[in-house]
Parts: structure tokens; sequence; C-alpha cells
């Protein structure tokens, strides 16, 4: 017996060992790459102590340090990924203090060496509610300035380990129209024309008259010059805030252009403080001017800084002195950070932009991957309308000719044979669209959508309409997000290569779902149209000329957290194209967090799974099959429901009780694998499922989702436990689907573990496995079930580059079999 389980074990052991892939140690960094960023910029501080060191903090409770000449980051820190970082500045000179609040009302304050970005001590305390925070003498103010009737403002004082709280009343009726910011120890608020300056250390208040109603407030931020500039989108006034012993604080005006957009920050010098004050000249231009304590302007010319590429408007601007001149350090609202170089300031004349930094992918929305196009292919353009006849055959000819010559086909190129060289388009929460070479993780080009804006579920859509095999056509990327201005839907079609615009914006009403048909031909130019299914009913098609829409196309939609799916058709009515409803299902008292598809190119290898006995169990293979994943909040509850997208039919469901999310699914082929947390057992759950036909196939060549009676699968199911949290899940790929697929986990410790999809599949019955057929053939064919799977260390795919705060994993198959391509990417929204 003990014999028999040693056997077993060597024979699991060899399985993983079997299916290990790794980087040699002269290899690494040479086919992959690593980049690390800090997230949407909120608080930037320059070290006293040295000023080639820049420190960051990020709204999504990042911080960090960058080098002040390369942007290279020095340390980085992502705390709680549920966290939202209040406040980060330095502290006494030798540390720097971070702010968070955290679920529940916890606020958490951290002190980490300035230099280096140790921790050195961090305490805790629950407050009612934090919605802004600031550091003055050592001590933490944490202040609640919420939305509501009653005018009182809640103080924190946390110094050390002790917590006082205070309560001021400020001069105006908080509601829903009021604005609130923070400079050094003032509290600003407006509300309509009415300005209070609250004093958050004796809890003085002083109220001011604009002349008109203001919109938005920017400060100065903490340091020993507290400054504010209130307006709207036309006009703006600068302040300097005094304090005035017998009746409290007060605005004192700065001469200043009354223009919009402008930033506020402060620098220190040898002997002062100084305020400076930075605008948006041009696109290629930022103008900094420089005042005293008092208003009156410090140097008489300003300091003009150029830049080579367009700039969007400011969001943070920081001027820091150095040398006796000023550098600058700037984040745009397309999430950029811009600075000049740190050891290269000048007291007057022009300075130049001289690195920067595209914060906007650590909040990624959509990712493709397209390949690069033939750069040797044949120069005949098969789809110029233009030529007669006889230019046509000439042309064609000529292209003959140039083939047999340079020995390259339509779909090859010289430079990259098996396909490993891609473009990774990205589209970003900032509304910006990256390209980079997945050789290098080179930036190609960066363009900002207008008028953008994320659909109600923080979402937007990218689709690769025509890849860059059809050449010498263009490729084609299409994206779908929300009109800042109309609340509608915009469309936008774009080279993915070059990151050229090849179309005009186009507008749609408020849309329900988006689709792109997986097929596409000659007659379309190979692109793959897109259908936009509005809230009327409606089907909006891209190109708007195509009009050879199946009228067996379908869609499913769902709105928001309701629990009902509805399907559609699409037939012309009115000389349009219309989605009718065909079905809905109410899925009980739940919420859908999820609904996953199958991947429309994915290639199936076999239809069938041959068993020890020499039978067949044929897969059931619907290629409208669809995972519903629905959670029960009050009675903690997770379900799954496999739904036919097309007739509605509910195949089958799964019930887990006493579980939660995050539920991460691998849907594909006939199999779908699914983590949770269970609650009961305080652990987590890996569970395998897969759908068979049985012994006879109801259909070899295409499938039905109406055909009668409707096929009942097979299930066969099995679940294990995992030591480790799942923060993502996902499945490798490759062109032909002949390679056994492998299941990527992203786990809480920064690695991508690579788990054969063979360790999960669900074990056969005991009928079929027997060691007499295992002897005969010498095949394994199915492993021992063992439910606690290990985590070997040689299975993490990205040794030592750790990725944390994983947001998605996808994969692209190459030209060459067995080969895939892996991006991991995240950080944090």
């Amino acid at each position: 017996m003990i014999l028999t389980l040693k056997l077993l074990g060597c024979i699991f052991l060899a399985c993983f060992l079997g299916c290990t892939s790794a980087l040699h140690e002269d290899q690494a960094g040479k086919f992959d790459w690593h980049q690390k960023f800090i997230g949407p910029i909120k608080f930037v501080v320059n070290d006293p102590n040295q000023p080639k060191r820049i420190l960051l903090g990020a709204s999504n409770n990042v911080i960090g340090a960058v080098h002040g000449n390369t942007g290279n980051i020095l340390y980085r820190h992502l705390l709680e990924p549920a966290g939202k970082l209040l406040y980060f500045g330095v502290y006494e000179e030798k540390q720097c203090v971070a702010v968070s609040l955290l679920p529940e009302n916890l606020v958490k304050v951290r002190l980490f060496g300035i230099t280096t970005g140790v921790l050195t001590d961090e305490w805790a305390e629950t407050v009612v509610t934090a919605t802004h925070a600031t550091e003055s003498n050592g001590k933490v103010y944490v202040i609640d300035a919420s939305e509501g009737a009653l005018p009182d403002v809640s103080v924190t004082v946390l110094d050390g380990q002790t917590a006082n709280t205070n309560k001021y009343r400020l001069g105006i009726s908080r509601g829903a129209n009021v604005l609130c910011d923070l400079s050094g120890r003032y509290l600003i608020c407006a509300q309509d024309k009415v300005v209070s300056v609250l004093n958050l250390m004796d809890g003085s208040v002083r109220n001011h008259q604009e002349g008109s109603t203001v919109s938005y407030i920017s400060t100065s931020g903490s340091g020993e010059i507290s400054a504010v500039n209130l307006g709207n989108s036309a006009l703006s006034s600068t302040y300097i805030i005094l304090e005035n012993q017998k009746a409290g604080p007060e605005l004192l005006p700065v001469k200043v252009s009354p223009q919009p957009g402008l930033i506020l920050s402060q620098t220190k010098t040898e002997d002062r403080t100084l305020l400076c004050i930075t605008r948006l000249e041009s696109s290629h231009s930022i103008q900094l001017n420089v005042y005293n304590r008092n208003g009156e302007q410090a140097d008489p010319k300003p300091v003009k800084v150029s830049s080579d590429v367009p700039l969007l408007s400011l969001a943070i601007a920081k001027v820091y002195h150095y040398n006796s001149g000023y550098g600058l350090v700037a984040f745009t609202t397309d999430a950029t950070l811009i600075a000049t170089r740190a050891d290269s300031s000048v007291a007057s004349g022009d300075a130049q932009i001289e690195w920067s930094r595209q914060e906007a992918l650590s909040s990624v929305l959509a990712v493709e991957m397209v390949d690069y196009p033939s750069e040797v292919g044949p120069s005949w353009n098969p789809y110029q309308a233009s030529l007669d006849v006889i230019s046509s055959f000439i042309a064609r000819v000529k292209y003959e000719v140039e083939t047999i010559v340079s020995g390259e086909s339509l779909y090859s190129s010289a430079e990259d044979r098996f396909g490993l060289r891609k473009v990774i388009v990205f589209l970003t929460a900032a509304g910006k669209v990256v390209g980079m070479d997945s050789t290098t993780g080179s930036i190609i080009y960066t363009f900002v959508l207008p008028d953008f804006s994320m659909f109600s579920d923080s979402t937007a859509q990218l689709y690769i309409q025509r890849p860059a095999k059809y050449t010498p056509l263009k490729p084609q990327a299409t994206v779908i997000y929300r009109s800042l201005s109309s609340k509608g839907a915009m469309l936008l079609a774009f080279d993915p290569v070059e990151g050229k615009p090849l179309d005009e914006p186009k507008s749609y009403p408020a849309i329900l779902q988006t689709q792109m048909i997986g097929h596409a031909g000659e007659e379309t130019k190979f692109i793959k149209p897109i259908l936009l299914l509005d809230q009327t009913g409606t089907v909006h098609t891209y190109p708007a000329q195509v009009k050879d829409v199946p009228n067996s196309y379908f869609f499913v939609a769902h709105k928001g957290s309701s629990p009902k799916l509805e399907g559609y058709d699409i037939k012309y009515m009115d000389n349009k194209l219309k989605g009718r409803l065909l079905w809905d299902l109410n899925l009980g008292q739940s919420e859908i967090i999820g609904v996953h598809a199958k991947i429309q190119s994915e290639r199936v290898h076999s239809q069938g799974r041959v068993l020890p006995d020499r039978s067949v169990s044929y897969k059931y293979m619907n290629p409208n099959l669809a995972v519903v994943v629905t959670a029960e909040h009050e009675a903690g509850n997770i379900n799954l429901y496999l739904v036919d997208a097309v007739s509605g039919a509910l195949i089958h469901s799964f019930w887990h009780k006493k579980c939660r999310g995050p539920v991460h699914v691998v849907h594909s082929e006939h199999w779908l694998v699914y983590s949770l947390f269970n609650e009961k057992n305080r652990r987590y759950e890996i569970n395998s499922v897969e759908l068979y036909e049985g012994q006879k196939q109801s259909n070899s060549t295409a499938f039905s989702s109406f055909a009668a009676p409707p096929v009942q699968p097979i299930i066969v199911k099995q679940s294990f436990i995992y030591p480790a949290a799942i923060q993502h899940m996902t499945h490798t790929r490759t062109e032909k689907g002949i390679t056994n697929k492998d299941i990527l986990l992203a786990l809480p410790t920064g690695g991508v573990m690579e788990l054969p999809r063979i360790v999960l599949q669900p074990r056969l019955t005991q009928q079929h496995y027997t060691q007499q057929i295992q002897d005969e053939d010498g095949v394994i064919h199915s492993l021992p079930y063992v439910p606690e799977l290990p985590m070997p260390a040689d299975m993490v795919i990205n040794y030592n580059q750790s990725v944390r705060r994983v947001d998605g994993i996808k994969t692209w198959p190459t030209r060459l079999e067995s080969t895939c391509l892996v991006l991991v990417y995240g950080n944090g929204k």
C-alpha cells in the first residue's frame, strides 16, 4: 500500500516536471520585460535633502519616488488596494508621511524613510468619515468635510499614537454643491459665491464673497504659504491666505491675470518660501511665475518650459528651486508625468521637458495585440477599384513576379517569421490609447480620445476589426466609449500599428450592448463589422454600409446589477436593423457579477476525448454557451449558470453556499475552471467542469441551439483546494489548439503560476481508470485525485519580476505552435 502511494506521488510530481517552462538565467530580460508605474498622481513632493529625488503619491493608494533626471522609479510601495490616499508629504524633513483611508472608516498613518522608502512607523485610528488630510508641525489632521446639511466640520488630530477630535462650525451650510480643499492648515470651502476659510488649529472662520459662482478650487498644498485659486471655466482669482488675529483668516489677492487653468505650488529657497503659479501657455509651452508671501512678483521675468510633444491641460504642477534656478514636475489630465532635469534648472529663459512617464498604463480598461505588417510584402493592391481591367492585369503580373523574386508571400515577413513581434494596444482609464512594441516594451504612439468617459460599469470596448495580415490593406482597430458631453456612445477607428485615425469619430445614442461579428469576407475588405444595440432596440453597424448582417445573429445583454438577462435577435424592420427580444431570464434575488463567453477566434483541435477503454467521449461544443456568475450578498452564496445565449436555455447551474468572490472564470472549448473563497472552510477553492455529449455525437459538422430535442450535456466536476488567493486567472492559447492548455494564476505574492490543466481535469470514473488498462498501453490517462494543489516554485513563469495588484492576464497565439505571448497588467484602478 505504501509503495503504491509513493508510486502515485511520483507520477503526480512527474506531470508537473514535464510541463515546466522557464527561462534560463542567461535568458532573463531578453525575451521578457517588466515596467512599473505609480498611478494617477495626486501628490508631488520634492525631497528637501535631495532635489534629484521626487516623491509621488497616487490616488489608488500607491506611493513612491522617482529620479529627477531620468524618471526611473527609486522605490515604490503598493498599499491596501481598497484604500484611498488622503495625504502624502514630507514629515520633519527626514521622513515622509502617507495617510490612507481604508474601509470601515479606518485611517492609517505610515512614516517612511525619505531616502530609502523603508517603513519606520505606522498607526491607525477609526473616524466617522474622512475626506481630506494634511500635516503641520508633526501632527496629522484628518478632516470630515463630506456633503451634508449641518455646517459642522470634524477635525481629528493624530499626534503619534493619540487622537483628539474637535468639531468646528463652518460659515456655510454644506450641501451637494459645496467644494472643499486644503492648503496647509486651512480648509477652504465654496458654495455658489460664498467662500469660507477655516483655520484647523483654532477653528476660526472667515467668509469671503466672490463675484461669480465658484465651480472649482485648487490650492498650493501644504507649506508655509497657503494660497487658493477660485474660479470657473471663464474666470479665476488667486489669493494668499493670511491670519488676522482678530478676524481670523483673510484672503489677499495676488496680482495675476484672471484666467482658468492656473496651478499653484510652493518652493523653498535658501532664505524664503515662494509661491509659484503655473499655466499652460500653449500646447508645447508652460509658463512659471514666482511670487513672495506678500503677493508681489519675486522674479519679473517668467520661466518658460517647452515640450516636444503636445500637452493637454495640467492637473498638477510642482515647481522646485535648485542652484538659483527653477525646475518643474507636472502631471497632465491624460495621465502623463513630465519633468525637467533636476540638475539643469535655469533662473531665466527657457527650460526643456527632458523625460516623461505614461502613468495612464497603470489603469488599463482593455488590451489587444496585432501583428506587425509584412515589411517586404508585395506591392500589388487587389482592391484598387479605380484601375481598369488591363491595368489590374499588369499589376497582378507585377505582384506575382515580386513574390517569386523576393520569396515572400502575402502573409509572411522576413523579420518576424513566427509572429513573435506584435503591437500591444492599450485603452486606459485616462482616455488615452497607447501602442507598445511587445519585444522591448517601448512606446510606439499615444493619442487621446476626444470627449472620453467610461460607461456606467467603468468599462470601454476595444476591437481589432482587421488584422495586419491583409497586406497592403491597413489593419484597423476600433474603440467604443461613452461621450462625456452627450452621454451617448462614441466610436473611433484607427490604425493599431501607426496610431493614426482612419475615420472621423462617430456618435451614437446610449447603447446597451456591442459585439463584433466574428467573420469577414473580401466584400467587406476583411473588416469584421461591429454591431451596436442602443436602448431603443435599434441596431447600428460600423462600417455603416454593411448590409449583409445575418438574421441568425444574436445579442445577450444585462443592465447593471440587475439579475435579469435578455436575448435579442436581429431583423430588418422598416429598412432598419432592429433588435427583437427573444427571451429573458430572471436569476432571482441576486446580482450578476460576471458574464463569460468563449473566445471567438480560439481553435479546437479535437472533438472528443479518448478514454482508456478505447471509447470516445465527445465534447459538448456549444459555441453559444455563456457562464453567468451571480452573488446573493445577504445569504452569502455564489451561483454559476450555463446559459445558451441564443435560445436562453439554462443548461446547468452550480450553487456554492457560504462562498464569496472574487470569482475568476476561464471558459474554453467544452470546459470551464473557476475559483472562489469558501467562507465556511476558510479556504480558496478551484472548481473544474467538463461537458460531454456522450458516446455519440449529435452533429459532427455544426451545432444548433434550436435542435430538437436539445442536447443535454453530461457534467463532470471536480473541486480542489488552492493554498493561496487568486487575483486573476486565464489560459494559454496556441494557433492550432494542438498544445495542451495551461491555467495561469496571478498570486498576491507577485508571481504568475502556470498550472497544467491535466492536473485540474476532472478524474475518470473507476470503471474507466484501471491499472490493467494503464499497464497495457503505458499511457497515463488521468492522474489520481489529490484535493490539495501544490505550488511548485519552478512553475512561476515570471521568476523574480513580481507583478502585484494584477487586473488582467492576456494571452495571444503566435505562428509557432506551442508558443504564446503572455501579458500581465495591473496596479489597481
